[in-house]
């Protein structure tokens, strides 16, 4: 959840929405307007990826101000209540700037940020901006287990198989994938250059099984390239001895 805030003192948690107060500044000998503005949102949108947390700073720039209360609440019907932190303090002159911590717990959509400033009277003026909070999912880790290639020596023509398994770590157990696409490369002796043989795709255990005919000793090696979900992961390499036929 967002583990608030605030450079400034937190007040008060109303509804759905999280009040921060920043303390009062130095008056100033000449009496001018009391405005407020926030100027920043940093950065827009917040974006928060897998299981960590990413901070967002709030400006606020004013004139007369001797208090100023942020609000941070999610721009939705859905909003729920927010969990207040001990808040941090940062004021200088007429900019108050106030920050918070968002993770995946907390709502993604539009969320408003509604600054108030206050003067030594009491009189009160609002501004407030949109921003936006994201998830993003974090490619999780793979892994390329029980490769193997067999038989490990073999006559020129015949064929080659190939065996292994793709999974993913979930909760900290390895889980196998289904239904992914795993590629088999050779090189040769002497060569430092992987070719393209053949591929496969995983069974719901994430197994796969492929063969290729037998041209020529060298090592191979299973390779799942990933995507947005899945991290890439290469196989160990098992080498295999092709015999020629003698007559």
């Amino acid at each position: 959840m967002v583990r608030k805030i605030a450079v400034g003192v937190l007040s008060a948690v109303v509804g759905s929405s999280l009040l921060l107060t920043a303390g009062a500044g130095t008056a100033s000998a000449t009496r001018a307007e009391l405005t407020v503005k926030i100027t920043d949102v940093a950065p827009n949108p917040v974006v928060v990826k897998g299981g960590d947390d990413t901070k967002v700073t709030i400006e606020v720039r004013t004139t007369e101000a001797t208090r100023v209360d942020l609000r941070l609440r999610p721009d939705s019907d859905r909003a729920r209540t927010l969990a207040e932190e001990e808040p941090k303090l940062f004021h200088q002159g007429d900019l108050w700037r106030f920050s918070a911590d968002f993770d995946k717990s907390d709502f993604e959509g539009r969320w408003l940020a509604i600054a108030e400033a206050y003067d030594k009277d009491g009189k009160k003026v609002t501004d407030q901006v949109t921003f936006s909070v994201k998830h993003e999912q974090s490619a999780a880790p793979t892994r390329l287990s029980r490769f193997s290639a067999e038989p490990g020596s073999v006559r020129k023509g015949r064929w080659i198989h190939f065996s292994g398994r793709l999974q993913v770590r979930e909760d900290w157990r390895w889980q196998g994938v289904d239904d992914e696409e795993v590629e088999i490369y050779f090189r040769s002796r002497g060569s430092s250059a992987w070719k393209y043989v053949t591929s496969a795709d995983t069974d719901h255990r994430g197994r796969f099984y492929a063969k290729a005919r037998a041209f020529r000793s060298g090592e191979f090696r299973a390779v799942f390239e990933g995507d947005d979900e899945l991290r890439e992961s290469v196989s160990r390499s098992d080498w295999v001895r092709v015999r020629t036929w003698r007559r």
